[in-house]
């Protein structure tokens, strides 16, 4: 069944790059025409990571959770420090008011109990983890004079390590009730999977940035994370077609309503690829290349606030 489902979401991929050639063989007169056509093509931007447009730093502070599916224990809470640097470009899209950005950029973040201002429950595991990554965000905007209101939507990879500070072990007679001497072990082994190496993983995002002038920017977001315990390469690329598929007929419904609706734009983008994204990430909290029999991974949920400026 999982192998049909594969060559099935290979089979539309090479159907709508088919599609695509022959509409730019059509089209090939009018190039301005062909790069607009370009511009909406989002799921295959991942195979043009050439940088250009303004160059941004972003300063992000958040706090969140670290979950995994089969732990008895249960992680302290985080806090997230986070630095991204990166291009931005935007162009008009039918009117000066709704302007369509796109926004490529690095990351490398911390995250760890010490950062928030909470103390830590007694039981809870407290951990750091450090990662880095290369991540796009994407979504459209209202533009109102020097001020505008960009909803989004981004995803990136990430390669993280986790140093665990504390192991169940150290607490099994601490929980209340009291975790048996064999969750505790079997939790260190779990653990162990993570715990000082590098695993890859992907990181999805989605918020609202207040834009001033183009220059500084203020935003808020949510950040979904997975790490693998071990990257399966082709399975991993089985559930991103399927993801990146369902990303591309979203995309297509989008460009209808633009059509139709320019001004409710933003608002149809931001709902649908956000709810796209989180419904994949709550699929893969159980299966880490869903919907491929695969490990549970470790999860990571985030709410971020940062400021952005543009150079």
């Amino acid at each position: 069944m999982m192998r049909k489902i594969f060559l099935f979401a290979v089979a539309i991929i090479l159907f709508t790059n088919m599609n695509l050639l022959a509409q730019n063989g059509q089209d090939s007169t009018n190039k301005n025409c062909d790069d607009e056509k370009w511009l909406n093509w989002k799921d295959y931007e991942w195979f043009h990571w050439e940088f250009h447009g303004k160059p941004f730093m972003e300063v992000n502070y958040g706090f969140g959770t670290t979950d995994h599916k089969k732990l008895k224990s249960s992680f302290a809470d985080n806090g997230l420090l986070e630095l991204k640097l990166g291009y931005a470009s935007r162009s008009t899209h039918y009117s000066e008011n709704i302007i369509q950005f796109s926004e490529k950029y690095l990351f490398g973040s911390k995250l760890g109990a010490d950062l928030k201002s909470s103390s830590t429950v007694i039981g809870e595991m407290k951990s750091n983890l450090w990662r880095f990554g290369f991540a796009k965000r994407e979504g459209y905007a209202y533009k109102f004079n020097n001020f505008s209101i960009m909803p989004y939507n981004s995803s990136g990879f990430s390669w993280s390590r986790l140093d665990m500070i504390n192991y169940p072990a150290q607490f099994y007679l601490l929980i209340n009730p009291p975790m048996s001497l064999d969750d505790a072990f079997n939790d260190t082994e779990i653990l162990n999977r993570f715990h000082d190496a590098y695993r890859f993983g992907t990181v999805n995002e989605g918020g609202i940035k207040f834009d001033i002038a183009s220059t500084v920017s203020f935003n808020v977001s949510y950040e979904a994370a997975v790490i693998f315990p071990r990257h399966l390469v082709w399975k991993h690329l089985g559930s991103m077609i399927i993801e990146e598929s369902a990303k591309h007929f979203l995309g297509n419904f989008i460009d209808e309503v633009s059509d139709s609706s320019p001004y409710a734009t933003p608002i149809v983008d931001f709902l649908l690829n956000n709810g796209l994204s989180y419904a994949f990430f709550t699929l893969k909290k159980d299966k880490m290349n869903w919907p491929f029999a695969t490990e549970t991974p470790l999860t990571y949920e985030t709410i971020k606030f940062g400021i952005t400026v543009t150079f």
